[in-house]
């Protein structure tokens, strides 16, 4: 099937575009026509070849000039010129080469005809023109539109920028722009009309370089830069897995993953999101307090000039509170016992039946954190080695390297007489080497330490026992009584703050 443009040919499944290169000018072309593939889809291949064609013509003029002049090209500049200097060089060389043909009177003797070019080629080049200057035209559309200018430009090393890249595009909009300046001057001069002055900004005396196109910058090679830093003094685990999902649904919420392009509104409209499903305390200390760290190293590393998240808050009003924050006595007396006295439910299926180690957790870590005022969670990481002995006093050591420890710091808790009286150092004895609270998977891929996943099932069972006010937290509890009884007691709130891993 024939295309409709006159010089799109069809060979087989492939159209092309050829023009001769007439007679005379074949010595400075170098070649006897000029071709070019334009693929297998013919609704493409029309709309490319008229940019391919708008080149050849282009080449053919150089030619004439040539011819016309007896002379090689014109003196070539040796610098990169900026944006307003490079328009304003096309621009004119533009004109000049279209005049000196018309002065050559070669266009009378080739036999070409402008007005003819005009009426058949240049309502579709000039189309293709307005959507590169626009932005909207894919790499491919600006290389076969205004790529021929661009390479003539680069060739003279008048540009430099690699094709497809931020500075590439901005240099084919602002020369697309110019070139229909150009046609619109070359039509004023087909017409015998006087030459209106161009419009374009770029062409005006006191235009400015534009500003250099944003470097992107991706999101999470900013999240990846920041955790490096962590795993650099051993830290981060915890906050890669927390946070990545986090990241990506940002990203995914804002559209792009450019953090170049980020407003302080953009952190906000994604506050507002959550805000929709989430408690306000995750929203501040989870998600808007990591981006708000993240940019923050972004910012002190040179990544990104602003940090978006900086003063961004959310209001998080504190709850009613109609009683203490800590067991009282009776609550932590009723857990103690079920603690105490738990035996698991006896199930023939592996599926359902109490794992060995949950068992443990469920007998001891309410003992150790009544006894110690530690985290849940830092209880059901220890490891039998975890549990020492020295100059006659029995410990645990919280360390870092066993799951985490929010302050980043091991510390040491000593055993109450009380727990070395119902066994626990003859249960640690007794147990096989790592983890006394959780099967050990080398291989395992979860979201959260498995020490974190015992803490929450833990949290559950004492929900289940029906003891506890539905307005103290089930593992927070023992920190708060242990603080509260140390208080009452009188103990000194340095001791006490060692042995928590609070700051004093």
């Amino acid at each position: 099937m024939a295309a409709k443009t006159p010089h799109v040919r069809q060979r087989g499944t492939t159209f092309f575009v050829r023009i001769g290169v007439p007679k005379e000018l074949r010595e400075i072309v170098g070649k006897s026509e000029l071709h070019e593939s334009l693929g297998g889809n013919r609704r493409e291949a029309e709309r490319r070849s008229h940019a391919v064609l708008a080149r050849f013509h282009g080449i053919l003029d150089e030619a004439r000039l040539k011819l016309a002049q007896g002379t090689d090209a014109p003196p070539r500049l040796s610098r990169a010129l900026d944006t307003p200097s490079l328009a304003r060089h096309h621009y004119q060389s533009e004109l000049d080469l279209d005049a000196a043909l018309r002065d050559a009177g070669a266009f009378a003797s080739s036999g070409f005809d402008p007005a003819v070019y005009e009426r058949i080629f240049a309502p579709a080049y000039m189309a293709a023109l307005r959507e590169v200057a626009s932005g909207a035209a894919p790499d491919d559309k600006i290389a076969a539109t205004i790529g021929w200018a661009i390479d003539a430009h680069a060739r003279v090393k008048l540009v430099k920028a690699e094709p497809g890249t931020p500075e590439w595009r901005a240099i084919a909009r602002t020369l697309a722009g110019v070139q229909i300046e150009v046609m619109k001057r070359t039509s004023e001069r087909n017409a015998g009309e006087p030459e209106a002055e161009p419009a374009h900004p770029a062409l005006k005396p006191d235009a400015q370089p534009a500003p250099a196109p944003r470097e992107r910058v991706r999101i999470l090679d900013l999240l990846d830069g920041y955790l490096a830093e962590l795993r650099a003094s051993g830290r981060g685990a915890e906050a890669e897995k927390r946070w990545t999902p986090g990241f990506k649904a940002f990203i995914k919420h804002l559209g792009h993953d450019d953090a170049s392009r980020l407003t302080k509104a953009d952190v906000v409209a994604w506050k507002d999101a959550l805000l929709a499903t989430m408690s306000p305390k995750t929203v501040r200390d989870t998600n808007i307090a990591a981006l708000r760290a993240v940019f923050q190293w972004a910012v002190d590393n040179d990544r990104l000039k602003t940090n978006p998240a900086r003063e961004v808050k959310v209001r998080v009003l504190k709850k009613v509170q109609n009683r203490e924050k800590g067991f009282t006595l009776k609550e932590a007396n009723a857990i103690l016992k079920a603690a105490r006295d738990h035996k698991p439910k006896p199930s023939d299926n592996p599926r359902t039946r109490e794992s060995v180690p949950m068992t443990a957790a469920k007998r001891w870590v309410p003992w150790l954190c009544a006894h110690t005022g530690a985290r849940v969670a830092e209880m059901t990481q220890l490891r039998k080695q975890d549990v020492r002995e020295e100059n006659g006093i029995a410990f645990v050591r919280i360390a870092p390297e066993a799951g985490s420890v929010k302050t980043g710091q091991y510390r040491d808790a000593p055993l109450h007489p009380q727990l070395i009286e119902m066994g626990f150092l003859d249960f640690v004895k007794a147990a096989p080497d790592g983890p006394l609270f959780y099967l050990d998977n080398p291989d395992r891929t979860g979201k959260s330490h498995p020490s974190k996943q015992i803490a929450g099932r833990l949290a559950m069972w004492v929900r289940a026992l029906n003891v506890v006010s539905r307005e103290v937290d089930p593992n927070h509890g023992w920190r708060h009584r242990l603080k509260t009884v140390a208080r009452e007691l009188g103990l000194d709130a340095r001791v006490i703050d060692k042995i928590q891993g609070h700051a004093a």
